[in-house]
């Protein structure tokens, strides 16, 4: 085959599947719709699968405020757990079932939440940020705990079965139809969708903004924009949706107490996907969610000292690879290009 046809070749590739990135996250994207129907998979794959795709939205939306407009939040277990305690708790006292009202309830409850929480904690930048906002989500855990006969306290309270659609899918197919079924898909929906607007929103105006008030808040004061304002708006676009990934986790886990959802180490962990996915890239939280889930279910499998592990890798992350795991990606590809353009010679 000569050159030019091995050229032509290579164009033809290109235009029939644009960059390499966009083919592998279509492929994904397409192994997650039919991943409850391949060979071997069962209800512990599907959980894992649908407890990452919960984690990833509330680790993009998480990165909204740390990588897009500079500020370090441990108070995003307020939004999660808010939202995952609306839609419990409305099951509970109001028998409220049908999921569709459910989830956009918990969005809603979650950035209420974020606006006030939002609102008190943008006057104040760095540590002084992030402590307020750990203060604030702390006072709403300790709340949650002490009103024990309003939200169970310690015990948490349990998510009943939703309907969806009016449907019942546990009792008409059981998990077969629920879990494996409906619910991953429903989950899958909200991923995506989260992942179409956050892209849209952060690649427009409204982003690039965000970015300038990172990069340089004094200048951007100077030319103009409402710094603090606009943090205002990220931290509630934020909230809304983490609370998405709250109720999602919710309705997948069946139950939720103050330690699960509330806990400041539930913001921590948030903060963990992140920069472990790598903050500086839109798709990094979505690979820090995945690769954090996985590594703490084999590391639970193996040993009670779980948590050393997971302390010995973002310390790992930190020192090595402060770009994360989509910086290594990108590393990689551009060594790729760099071998590309010296004619293979390298």
């Amino acid at each position: 085959m000569s050159q030019d046809t091995k050229t032509g070749v290579m164009i033809g590739i290109k235009q029939q599947f644009g960059n390499l990135s966009s083919a592998a996250g279509a492929l994904l994207l397409v192994g997650a719709f039919v991943f409850p129907y391949l060979p071997g998979t069962g209800q512990y794959q599907v959980f894992l699968l649908g407890q990452i795709l919960a984690f990833a939205i509330a680790a993009l939306a998480y990165n909204v405020l740390l990588g897009y407009t500079g500020l370090l939040s441990f108070g995003h277990a307020a939004f999660f757990g808010g939202s995952a305690y609306a839609v419990g708790l409305v099951m509970q006292y109001y028998g409220v079932s049908e999921l569709l009202l459910l989830i956009p309830l918990g969005v809603l409850v979650a950035g209420t939440i974020a606006a006030v929480i939002g609102f008190i904690s943008v006057r104040h930048t760095e540590v002084y940020y992030a402590l307020l906002m750990l203060a604030l989500a702390h006072l709403i855990y300790i709340l949650t705990v002490k009103l024990y006969t309003v939200t169970g306290g310690t015990d948490g309270v349990a998510i009943m079965t939703p309907t969806v659609g009016g449907v019942n899918y546990l009792t008409a197919w059981g998990y077969e139809g629920y879990l494996m079924g409906i619910l991953y898909y429903v989950i899958l929906i909200g991923f995506v969708v989260t992942m179409v607007l956050l892209w849209t929103f952060m690649h427009s105006p409204f982003g690039l903004t965000l970015k300038t008030i990172r990069d340089d808040p004094d200048r951007a004061r100077a030319i103009g924009i409402p710094v603090r304002r606009y943090r205002w708006y990220a931290s509630i676009m934020s909230g809304l949706f983490t609370g998405l990934g709250g109720a999602m986790y919710a309705f997948l886990n069946g139950h939720v107490t103050p330690g699960t959802v509330l806990h400041w180490s539930r913001s921590g962990e948030l903060a963990f996907m992140t920069v472990l996915g790598g903050t500086g890239w839109f798709f990094g939280p979505i690979t820090g969610a995945g690769a954090f889930i996985l590594i703490r279910s084999q590391a639970q499998q193996l040993t009670e000292y779980w948590h050393f592990v997971m302390g010995f890798v973002l310390f790992l992350v930190i020192v090595f690879e402060p770009e994360g795991i989509s910086g290594i990606g990108a590393r990689i590809r551009r060594r790729i290009r760099r071998w590309r353009g010296g004619g293979g010679e390298r």
